[in-house]
């Protein structure tokens, strides 16, 4: 049905999240699990005794149940307008601690949970620099290659730090190695929730780097104004060597804004055709699509990924006792060096 409407005789969805129907069973409704389960077992491997990183929702959810299955300690800094996205399936939570930034946005929280790791001698999870990361989020990817049978023509994906879409990249380089799905470069056609659009900023005005002044919104908490929280980082992988601007240029790709209105309408369009409800930056994700048809950057018969993130929050709740996450500890953005390090975690 999404292919009807997107117009493409080839459509491919990636779909990561929750429903049985059609035997999708993350129940933390992301592919952050992918992220997680890799990061931990890496961290483990390398002898890391805790991880701590910032989340504005969908990457804290999977944390959280994978350090509980894995035994493995974390902390995790969310800001307060995230928290009511920290819902995980009822466990005993013995491995995980959550503080919860009272006044901040997301870049906030990753600035202290760098500052936390750095005088608690405990590891940043380092984010979209992180290789092991990037190999999970890299696996929709090669899963939906070997599928399909070949390497797609063309890749969609909402972006935040840009971690997933650097990671559909080396992967389908990967698929190039190996010889057996083709020899081309996916079109990379990443997407970003207006107006918290600094990649597209800079994208746009042919910038291989993140200006500020120019390309960051001014608004005093950009949570407060974004559909999609989970895309609103300020510290994207954008300028770095390997980053998504190399991945765009690679690929001959391109990048999209897509508003809140856009995100809700394509969220309703989802569930009327296909069923489950899917999060909002697999909406972004969504929209960039029917954009792409209607623009004519992607012919009918082209081989089409379209990457859904995340999905079916509300079929586990129909299904699954779910907990709400309760924070450990309370803290403020101006939280000094001294107040930070007296924390029990």
């Amino acid at each position: 049905h999404s292919g009807e409407r997107a117009r493409s005789s080839n459509l491919w969805l990636s779909f990561n999240g929750y429903f049985p129907d059609i035997q999708a069973y993350y129940k933390t409704c992301t592919f952050k699990e992918l992220h997680a389960v890799v990061a931990i077992s890496h961290a483990r491997e390398k002898g890391v005794d805790k991880l701590v990183l910032a989340s504005a929702g969908n990457t804290a959810v999977a944390f959280i149940y994978l350090a509980e299955i894995l035994k493995f300690p974390i902390v995790l800094i969310v800001p307060e307008t995230c928290m009511c996205g920290v819902n995980i399936p009822n466990m005993l939570i013995e491995h995980s601690k959550v503080i919860m930034l009272t006044d901040g946005d997301y870049s906030d929280a990753i600035d202290i949970a760098k500052r936390l790791s750095g005088i608690k001698n405990y590891k940043h999870e380092g984010g979209c620099q992180n290789y092991a990361r990037r190999s999970g989020l890299g696996l929709p990817y090669l899963d939906a290659a070997v599928t399909i049978g070949r390497i797609p023509d063309h890749y969609f994906q909402a972006v935040g730090s840009g971690g997933g879409a650097i990671a559909a990249w080396e992967a389908n380089e990967l698929l190039i190695k190996d010889g057996s799905y083709g020899s081309h470069l996916s079109k990379l056609h990443l997407s970003q929730n207006l107006p918290m659009t600094p990649m597209l900023s800079a994208w746009s005005a042919g910038r291989n780097y993140i200006d500020p002044e120019i390309d960051l919104p001014k608004i005093d908490n950009i949570l407060d104004v974004v559909a999609a929280r989970v895309l609103s980082t300020k510290y994207p992988c954008y300028g770095v060597s390997g980053g998504v601007y190399d991945a765009l240029r690679a690929t001959g790709g391109m990048m999209y804004g897509i508003t809140n209105d856009e995100v809700y309408e394509s969220k309703e369009l989802f569930k009327r055709t296909e069923g489950p409800d899917i999060l909002p930056a697999s909406c972004v994700a969504l929209t960039s699509l029917i954009k792409a048809v209607k623009e004519k950057r992607v012919r009918r018969d082209d081989c089409i990924l379209l990457n859904l993130t995340g999905a079916g929050t509300e079929q586990r709740l129909r299904d699954l006792f779910i907990l709400q996450m309760k924070p450990a500890l309370e803290i403020t953005k101006d939280i000094t060096d001294d107040q930070l390090k007296a924390l029990n975690v």
